[in-house]
């Protein structure tokens, strides 16, 4: 389902913000010491994966919204001198700065108080540029959702969110999106099983205008694209998702 339009004078999109400042209560008591975004898919933390996707896609700069503890996100994404010089002196290729094309910021948020507040201490890093805004519990496979919403922005210069079908019994788990278009939030009884899915492509004001719902804010983009992906889509925000994710990856080595 795609709203076209013509737009002239487009923007490239260079800059993304990840969310990364929640407790991961679901995950207790292992997110006590390691953050979410740090448990390993494999050989790589979730981090890597999100990283990857936007790196691929084309995006040059994202900030990171962190909450306390985040000490190892930011060691494994910093270079290692250490590992490096060890690596070279054995005659190995593999080197530790895995994102060097990537300008990679962080900003500190207060105590976790929902997306909405969280996303608003992006605005200085967006300024006055439409920006990819990805959530860390989405991990996607064999495929780019921020690639496709690139390529529905190019075509008309709207707003844009991914959406993916969910079994019909779990769509009252997920903010879903009605015939209409509109985003209902875990509703009673579902409309569609066509949910969003944690990737989002959105005007510069977006930070500026939001509110405290996050749903409402994205109902208010209109026209916008709604991008149902083509990418292999997991929940990495629950141990069952988590651990099909970490199958799926594992089966493919």
């Amino acid at each position: 389902m795609f709203f076209y339009g013509i737009y002239n004078g487009m923007r490239k999109i260079t800059k993304a913000v990840i969310t990364a400042g929640g407790y991961a209560t679901r995950f207790l008591p292992i997110t006590k010491a390691v953050p979410k975004e740090m448990l390993p898919l494999g050989d790589k933390p979730v981090i890597h994966y999100i990283l990857q996707e936007l790196a691929t896609a084309g995006i040059t700069d994202v900030l990171i919204l962190i909450g306390r503890g985040r000490e190892s996100l930011l060691n494994y994404l910093d270079k290692n001198y250490e590992v490096d010089d060890y690596l070279q002196k054995n005659g190995k290729t593999t080197a530790t700065n895995f994102f060097g094309d990537l300008n990679i910021y962080y900003r500190r948020v207060p105590l976790p108080n929902g997306v909405a507040d969280c996303v608003r201490h992006a605005q200085p890093f967006v300024g006055d540029n439409p920006f990819v805004l990805a959530y860390c519990d989405d991990v996607f496979m064999d495929g780019n959702p921020t690639r496709e919403m690139l390529t529905a922005y190019a075509n008309n210069g709207q707003p844009c969110v991914v959406a993916a079908t969910v079994p019909a019994a779990d769509a009252h788990q997920y903010g879903i999106i009605g015939t209409d278009g509109i985003i209902v939030e875990k509703p009673a009884v579902p409309a569609t099983n066509l949910a969003v899915v944690g990737r989002y492509l959105l005007p510069s004001h977006f930070c500026e205008n939001l509110g405290d719902d996050m749903i409402a804010a994205l109902n208010a983009l209109q026209p916008k694209n709604i991008v149902a992906t083509t990418a292999k889509r997991f929940d990495t925000g629950n141990k069952n998702g988590f651990f099909q994710a970490f199958q799926y990856i594992m089966s493919q080595n």
